[in-house]
């Protein structure tokens, strides 16, 4: 018996390249971000835009303001989402032809620091000069300015690094000072009253780090205020009705001016003997309890149901309307909320415009306002128990118990403290400007309607908070923040305003930081002849602080007048992009506060997005052990896979991350890294130059194929323009996956890999592959910033970074006219065939496609007729050895496929079972590698 001939074995032209198929980001990288600080890639993509502009190629300018992150602690999720975010957006306009220079910053004043500081410090901060201690908190804010750096440019972003904006420079310090008194010269600032900590035994106000908690037992009582017949039935309540509130603090109702309510709680109406009530429906039991009667439960409403109901005082003639509140919580107590804007934060955010009584002193006694021979001049403490038994003469005592809470002492003095009302400074809302013939949240709420906010509802949001919002409170009994540098007059307190005021104290600061203020000397800066109203020539500086929102507020301003890369022109058409809550704060702050000072809005485009939960959507806390931070992503994944579940989010709304999540955007990554070294596989030793192909020699499935991306590209710019990138991240995802690595790819292996080296199909096809490879890296890196760059580099005949390029230009279609509905037909029968084999594969009665002979079962003639003009072999297209075709014999429009096994020689080259065609030893092969191998 003789033995078999081993088959001989052919070379194939496999696809080379140095992109590697592990991505290995957490280690490579580092190494590119390197190299990108090293070669200034940031400034060399800014001034190659610049000249674009100048030489009338490019588009203009579009610019991104940061919002500054609070320079103290390192970044979190929300931090990374938002600088990703930024980034996408800045190098999408980048690609688009726009200088876009970002320029990060920092908000640096401000409590958190001070206390941090203090802290720190322990009893040694009161050995510190003050000049000494704001360096201190200089030197913990630059710290973590300095961390949180590092952190922000390992994600990738690019960005003016070595020159931010920092709202302690003292350039800065003294700019915020210069807009202050733009702000004063507007007729917008005004003082007056607001509740502050209080020290009664130091009769001084306190700081929040000043203050320390010790247990305090306190008495806690439920109170009926009644409600008259008439203004019940008004409500169609029933009679009599009582709304009853739980304190720890009676000596606080002499000064109570209303009750509080949460608009979206349920609240009961009960009956409780021959009295009514309204209570939380979940404290409606313990309710019960209290009053030692069975409850019976007339009727149940929302909060806002109540909004315009109001009761009287206990004991002093004047009436307490219900607020809503969604401070308001039905964890103990009623769910209604006894409020006394003279004497708590809340209380006085939501009714001090109802006025305040200011019935106690600075040594914590009532004064005679109170009209109460019983507490006038005694301490409010010692009042706790007169009180109670007031109520309990006269029937408004519903039940008292004692509570052994933690409360706020002075450190000083060891005594505890009370909220009080005393004077602040205040941007008035609703005064009317100097020279605008309009007030402040007229401005605001026209600048509202003149910016394009993005998700759209965002609008409403802001609009109705401007058209609802109180007077802005700026002043801050603080140390580290910006000076509010006024004087003041020591025989009335009368403040003396003046421009030059501003200007000496703005130049001093410049020089020697907002340590600077306390510094100077009172006389050189009253102004020759000042003297106040009273008739006083003495004067003191304020010792109050700004607020930490006017420094962040008048960024855009004062970064647009200071910083290099930025110009007067920027301001007003800057895109801001934060979180939702910035409707609240810097959205808000920057609005005003610019229109104020400026009579400008600082932004066009605002854009908002959710916040960063966990896989279940719940918020990420250490307690819950579900937090999850950039550093663990970093250091496992790498900035790339972060960037890209950051990008193919739907931000418009919070944003759930977990294992799972990232590990569905790593298979993403992988699958377009696959993508792209597929392409750069098939480049080989190419050269653009000698081995391209015109666009009208290329092959109709290569022309089809740049079709199909300029189709992409134009979605994914257009998603890019929108701030919608999880668009662009599917258009791009979809396109590898389907149009590529599902149809392309797979046929054009044949071609690629057993074509002759300069066969006219493969020279097209590699013509095709460097032209998608290049799009590909460029509508990639905003979001793949490392891989996209790494990938650039192995492109034959480019050069620089691909972050230095455009985002690829179609001016039409790249496809051939009318051949839409022939390409849309062979993918109809291609999906029908593979389906076809799948059991076949499963039978293993064939491996590959090419050991498969097809039957195909069109409609008629002309639908053959129409694949036909597709200027392609079919067997190709498909991928199959052999097609026999065949026509429906009934109306039946959908493709019919068998498929049996293949009974044709194989190719020992190229596998497809067209073989016998060569001579010789190379006899096994088919016509197509007989005259390669030749």
């Amino acid at each position: 018996m003789s033995e078999q001939a081993p088959v001989k074995k052919y070379s194939v032209f496999l696809p080379k390249t140095d992109f590697p198929m592990k991505a290995d980001l957490p280690q490579r990288e580092p190494k590119r971000l390197e190299r990108w600080k090293a070669e200034s890639l940031y400034r060399r993509i800014e001034a190659r835009r610049k000249a674009d502009n100048a030489a009338g190629k490019g588009k203009g300018r579009e610019v991104l303001h940061d919002g500054p992150p609070y320079a103290n602690g390192a970044i979190h999720m929300g931090h990374a989402l938002n600088k990703i975010l930024k980034d996408v957006v800045v190098k999408s306009r980048w690609m688009e032809g726009y200088e876009s220079p970002y320029v990060p910053g920092w908000d640096c004043h401000g409590l958190p620091i001070e206390h941090a500081v203090e802290k720190d410090l322990g009893p040694k901060r009161r050995e510190l000069s003050r000049a000494d201690f704001l360096q201190r908190c200089r030197a913990y804010a630059q710290k973590w300015i300095d961390t949180q750096r590092t952190a922000f440019q390992r994600l990738g972003v690019l960005g003016a690094w070595e020159q931010p904006y920092v709202t302690m420079d003292p350039a800065y310090e003294a700019e915020t000072v210069r807009h202050l008194a733009k702000l004063f010269e507007s007729g917008s600032v005004t003082r007056k009253l607001k509740v502050v900590h209080w020290s009664y035994g130091a009769r001084t106000a306190l700081a929040e780090a000043e203050v320390e908690y010790a247990d305090k037992t306190s008495p806690a009582i439920t109170v009926a205020f009644p409600v008259t017949d008439v203004e019940a039935r008004r409500l169609e309540l029933p009679t009599p009705m009582f709304v009853p509130i739980w304190t720890t603090t009676p000596w606080t109702l002499p000064s109570n001016l209303a009750v509080a309510m949460h608009p979206d709680l349920e609240y009961a109406v009960v009956r409780a003997g021959d009295r009514h009530f309204i209570v939380a429906v979940t404290l409606r039991e313990d309710f019960g309890k209290k009053l030692g009667v069975e409850l019976h439960t007339v009727e149940i409403r929302k909060g806002k149901e109540f909004q315009t109901l109001v009761a009287r005082h206990p004991w002093v003639d004047r009436v307490s309307p219900i607020l809503l509140a969604d401070y308001v919580v039905a964890d103990t107590g009623t769910g209604l909320v006894h409020t006394a804007p003279d004497h708590g934060v809340d209380d006085f955010n939501l009714a001090h415009h109802l006025g305040l009584l200011q019935l106690v002193g600075p040594d914590g006694k009532f004064l005679s306002a109170v009209d109460d021979q019983e507490l006038e001049g005694k301490n409010i403490f010692e009042c706790n128990p007169l009180v109670v038994d007031k109520l309990r003469r006269i029937g408004a005592l519903l039940h008292e118990e004692t509570l052994t809470h933690s409360y706020p002492h002075c450190w000083r003095t060891k005594t505890p403290i009370l909220f009080r009302a005393t004077e602040q400074w205040f941007i008035t809302m609703d005064s009317e400007l100097a020279g605008k013939g309009c007030t402040l949240r007229e401005l605001g709420l026209e600048g509202v309607e003149q910016t394009q906010w993005i998700p759209a509802q965002g609008q409403n949001r802001i609009h109705a908070m401007i058209a609802g919002r109180p007077d802005w409170c700026i002043s801050r009994q603080r140390a580290w923040g910006t000076p509010i540098t006024v004087l003041r007059c020591e025989a009335c307190g009368e403040p003396l305003v003046a421009a030059s005021i501003f200007e000496k104290a703005a130049s001093a600061i410049e020089k020697g930081g907002i340590e600077a203020w306390s510094e100077l000397p009172v006389e050189s800066l009253v102004p020759t002849g000042a003297k106040c109203r009273c008739g006083s020539t003495v004067f003191l500086k304020e010792t109050d602080i700004l607020d930490v929102w006017i420094d962040s507020g008048v960024s855009a301003s004062v970064v647009c007048e200071s910083h290099p890369e930025l110009s007067r022109s920027d301001y007003s058409q800057f895109i801001y992009l934060e979180g939702s809550d910035q409707h609240r704060g810097w959205f808000h702050s920057s609005l005003l506060f610019n229109l104020a000072a400026t009579g400008t809005k600082p932004y066009k485009q605002v854009v908002t997005h959710g916040f960063v939960l966990d896989g279940k959507g719940q918020k990420m806390s250490k307690s819950l052990g579900n937090v999850i931070t950039p550093e663990e992503i970093l250091k496992t994944l790498g900035a790339d896979i972060l960037r890209w579940w950051a990008a193919s989010c739907d931000y418009s709304e919070d944003i759930r991350i977990s294992k799972e999540i990232l590990d569905r955007s790593a298979d993403a990554y992988r699958k377009i890294r696959n993508t792209l070294r597929f392409l750069l596989g098939a480049l080989a030793d190419f050269d653009p130059a000698k081995d391209a192909v015109a666009d009208a020699e290329l092959a109709p499935l290569d022309r089809w194929v740049l079709d199909a991306f300029a189709r992409t590209t134009v979605e994914a710019r257009d998603a890019y323009t929108r701030f919608e990138f999880h668009r662009a991240t599917q258009a791009i995802h979809g396109f590898c996956q389907l149009e590529l690595s599902g149809r392309y790819f797979e046929i054009i292996k044949d071609r690629l890999y057993c074509d002759a080296l300069d066969s006219a199909r493969r020279r097209s096809c590699r013509s095709t592959c460097w032209e998608l490879v290049k799009g590909l890296c460029t509508l990639l890196a905003p979001v793949m910033s490392f891989t996209a760059d790494e990938a650039w580099e192995q492109i034959p005949g480019v050069e620089g970074s691909v972050h230095e390029q455009r985002f690829p230009m179609f001016g039409g279609s790249a496809g051939e006219p009318g051949k839409d509905k022939a390409w849309e037909k062979l993918w109809e029968v291609r999906g029908a065939v593979q389906a076809a084999m799948e059991p076949h594969r499963a039978a293993k009665t064939i491996g590959t496609s090419l050991d498969a002979a097809v039957q195909i079962t069109l409609l008629n003639q002309a639908e053959w007729n129409l694949l036909d003009t597709l200027g392609e072999s079919l067997d190709d297209l498909l991928v199959v050895s052999s097609i026999a075709r065949s026509e429906a014999l009934s109306a039946d429009s959908d493709p019919i496929v068998a498929v049996t096994t293949h009974d044709g020689q194989k190719c020992p080259r190229c596998w497809n079972h067209k073989g016998g065609h060569g001579t010789g030893e190379d006899a096994a092969l088919c016509v197509r590698c007989a005259k390669v191998v030749a």
